[in-house]
């Protein structure tokens, strides 16, 4: 059994930085694959990791210990481990921060479906905060984390599409995901769900809030995803194809990302391919 998904505050914040890895200029469309090892032994290291960082009563913390068993369950591929590797170096017991050498871990919690990765790694790619900022990607990520009940994630992905901001413009989506954000409890939600309300006719946004609610998802990232679809036909939008911008994946989007591939000389069979969206990543504006 996976450990609880958003792990508690004290933990993410209280390790102290472990090994980095050799941190990338770039958020990659694609992380390295996990490690070998089981999953049960390294959901082992991290149960153990985690009683040294907070035993039993009368017990006496080891951080260090604790941070050398996470490290090694996150180099075997447990998400909840890399993201609190990430954490540490987001954090440090020193106050410092390294968001570049968090970024590799947050990337590839998140590609295994951990829903606070994927929060925390749109939050820097959308602050460039250790990599170069990119909008688009971090509606991307924002949009998986919200497809997986996170409510921060619904509320800034709606943010995004109220604003057109990396993501096409779509007030009655918009004001779907900051119903489900205010009823799952952020405040901030409220005065933008109550100003864009009166905008929205009463039949589309009810459609919009069933569809939202619908797209739910568990597990690792597939491809191609709705947010993946999603962005492809919005950075394809903003090149000048006509696509529509539903996250519905169909032969007209696989038409417009296959022209597209070709004029930019790939040569590659899949229209989702890493080098199309690599490619559409960098013909899109990054601020």
């Amino acid at each position: 059994m996976r450990i609880a998904v958003l792990l508690p505050l004290a933990l993410l914040t209280a390790l102290p930085g472990c090994a980095m890895l050799q941190p990338a200029t770039e958020v990659p469309t694609v992380a390295e694959p996990a490690g070998p090892a089981s999953r049960a032994r390294a959901a082992a290291l991290l149960r153990e990791g985690l009683r040294a960082q907070n035993p039993p009563r009368g017990g006496t913390p080891d951080p260090e210990r604790a941070a050398a068993l996470i490290e090694e369950a996150a180099m075997l591929g447990n998400p909840d481990a890399q993201l609190l590797v990430a954490a540490g170096h987001l954090l440090r017991g020193d106050g410092s921060r390294d968001a570049r050498a968090a970024i590799p871990w947050l990337l590839r919690a998140a590609q295994q479906g951990q829903p606070e990765a994927q929060l925390r790694l749109a939050r820097l790619i959308e602050g460039g905060d250790g990599t170069e900022r990119e909008p688009a990607w971090a509606a991307l990520w924002f949009n998986r984390a919200a497809e997986r009940g996170v409510p921060q994630a619904q509320y800034a992905f709606a943010l995004m599409q109220v604003a057109g901001a990396g993501t096409a413009p779509d007030q009655a989506e918009a004001l779907a995901r900051l119903t489900l954000a205010e009823q799952a409890g952020v405040a901030a939600a409220r005065r933008y769900r109550q100003a864009l309300e009166p905008r929205v006719p009463a039949t589309e946004a009810a459609v919009a809030l069933a569809r939202v609610r619908d797209e739910t998802t568990r597990g690792p990232v597939t491809t191609p995803d709705r947010p993946l679809v999603r962005f492809a036909q919005s950075a394809l939008s903003v090149l000048g194809a006509e696509v529509e911008v539903d996250g519905r994946d169909g032969p007209a989007t696989r038409a417009a990302l296959t022209a597209f591939a070709r004029r930019e000389g790939l040569g590659v069979s899949r229209p989702y391919d890493p080098a199309v969206i690599d490619r559409l990543r960098d013909r899109l504006p990054r601020r």
